[in-house]
């Protein structure tokens, strides 16, 4: 309990009893009862009540004041809001002998008269006045706090990885029938859902003054056809049975095209949507679709190109004309003789003379694992069991980014660095000729020649600004990971293999097994894998 303080009206003058605290407690200072005796109009001697404060002990001591007597003191009380107007607390002062005590409406006004309006906790004032606390903060007024509120989001009831791997069979070799990268839905099935926002509170301070919570969003469906929204707005149905994917933030519901093989008998096939052949994909006839492809057969000497993924369960002989190109990922059993291009990765048993170009990884670490011959092109990393053969074979493999694109990068930031400072400049004299005009300054026909080729200049370097940013935002895409880069060998790689990481180039002349090549200053060293 803490200490207090009371007047005390004698025959003699008026006098300070000092009580002591109990416990825990603490004792009133100086200050607070200097306030106190200011606010009542008593005189007292602030040194005798301070070196009173500093020795008292467990008992009590009466400190005299002054001469003389005056009425009775009332029961006071201070109100005290907190430096950030988020709570206001009172404070009981003991009245002397006689003194009336405080009662709730006296509070109440009190509060008025500090403009305290809001979050006033008359159960906390209806306690302390049943139950006396006297010189104890009890807090009677609580402002509301900002909360910051929830945006809405888009839940997807679907895999959205574009970017699953086959899985193994327990002999190491890719089972193509469970490549788990067409995502099958069906008509009447719930693709995503909106999880609408919550706004937050608004904060309000003791004295009413309010704080508006912070704006949320809210979410929209973004989705291409064969999709419907429910009723209520929440839902995104799908209107079919189909394969589907998640691209930037779109959903996309594409119906199946299905044929045996692709051949004389259907010709080539141009589809917007996914394609399945149970067949083959037979030489010089080619698939254009802005979906996937999936063939259960073999692709011999032919063309396809697919937005999304493209999966050859039984392989590709290229017969060096087949080509495949793939806004996704290609995974084939083997790919032979052909040109391969994937934004994503590139996954197969064995890639034979082929020049094969991938986003992310090229992996060929399943079954045999092979890497020979051609030229196979990774952003980020090579997995491969055997890379090249035992008689030599000329195979280069390449991981990382070309230094010149680096070089660029700098090139570019600088440009950017310095066409900003110079448009900081044109500008500030363009708007300051503007203001003259706008002021009625008359203006030499020189000043206003150079002031019209300036906002010319302004304008066409804000334009050249603007294209050297997204050239920057697009050389940062592909120099993002390039620290990382790696080959790595979990078989053999033989002597023929030419290795270039990021720029360093090592022309294999002796065996390397189970490692990992990287790029140690301007060389290719080899690590533990």
């Amino acid at each position: 309990m803490n200490g207090c303080f009371q007047i005390q009206i004698g025959e003699k003058g008026i006098s300070l009893l000092l009580s002591p605290p109990i416990g825990e407690g603490v004792m009133p200072g100086m200050v607070e009862i200097r306030e106190y005796l200011d606010k009542i109009g008593i005189s007292y001697d602030a040194l005798a009540i301070n070196s009173a404060l500093n020795s008292l002990g467990e008992e009590e001591v009466a400190v005299f004041l002054s001469p003389g007597k005056i009425e009775p003191v009332n029961e006071q009380c201070r109100i005290t809001v907190m430096r950030d107007r988020m709570t206001a607390t009172l404070r009981l002062y003991l009245p002397s002998i006689g003194g009336l005590p405080i009662n709730k409406r006296q509070i109440m006004e009190q509060l008025a008269l500090e403009k305290i309006s809001f979050g006033i906790d008359e159960q906390a004032i209806d306690d302390l006045l049943r139950d006396k606390e006297y010189c104890t903060d009890v807090i009677v007024a609580r402002g509301q706090h900002q909360t910051a509120g929830k945006d809405a989001s888009v839940e997807y009831l679907f895999d959205t990885n574009n970017s699953s791997r086959p899985e193994l069979n327990e002999d190491g070799s890719v089972d193509f029938f469970r490549l788990n990268t067409l995502h099958h839905c069906t008509q009447g099935q719930v693709l995503a859902r909106i999880i609408p926002e919550e706004r937050g509170l608004d904060g309000i301070n003791v004295f009413g003054a309010v704080t508006p919570a912070r704006e949320v969003s809210r979410a929209a469906f973004s989705y291409g056809k064969n999709i419907e929204v429910s009723k209520d707005g929440l839902e995104l149905v799908s209107m079919v049975d189909g394969h589907v994917k998640l691209v930037d933030n779109t959903v996309f519901v594409s119906d199946v095209y299905t044929v045996e093989d692709v051949s004389t008998a259907t010709g080539n096939i141009e589809y917007h949507g996914n394609v399945e052949v149970n067949g083959n994909v037979c030489e010089n006839f080619s698939i254009r679709t802005d979906g996937d492809v999936f063939v259960r057969g073999v692709v011999e000497g032919a063309v396809i190109e697919a937005g999304g993924n493209i999966v050859i369960a039984r392989g590709m002989h290229g017969q060096n004309k087949g080509n495949l190109r793939a806004g996704g990922n290609v995974i084939a059993k083997f790919i032979s003789a052909a040109v391969v291009e994937a934004d994503g990765f590139v996954e197969a048993e064995q890639i034979l003379n082929s020049r094969v170009t991938a986003g992310s990884c090229v992996n060929a670490e399943a079954g045999k694992g092979l890497i020979t011959g051609g030229k196979v092109i990774a952003k980020c990393a090579i997995h491969v069991r055997n890379a090249g053969s035992a008689m030599g074979s000329a195979t280069i493999m390449e991981v990382g980014s070309d230094p010149e694109m680096k070089k660029r990068l700098a090139e570019l930031q600088k440009s950017v660095g310095e066409k900003a400072k110079s448009t900081s400049q044109m500008k500030k004299v363009v708007e300051d000729t503007a203001r003259k005009i706008k002021a009625g300054a008359r203006l030499l026909p020189e000043q206003l020649k150079h002031a019209r080729m300036l906002q010319t200049a302004l304008e066409t370097t804000q334009a050249q600004i603007q294209k050297e940013l997204k050239e920057i935002e697009g050389l940062d895409r592909l120099l993002k990971g390039d620290d990382n880069a790696h080959i790595d060998i979990r078989g053999t790689m033989y002597q023929g293999v030419s290795v270039s990481i990021s720029g360093a180039v090592m022309n294999v002349k002796n065996e390397y097994t189970f490692c990992r090549l990287i790029k140690k200053g301007a060389d290719v060293a080899s690590t533990n894998l």
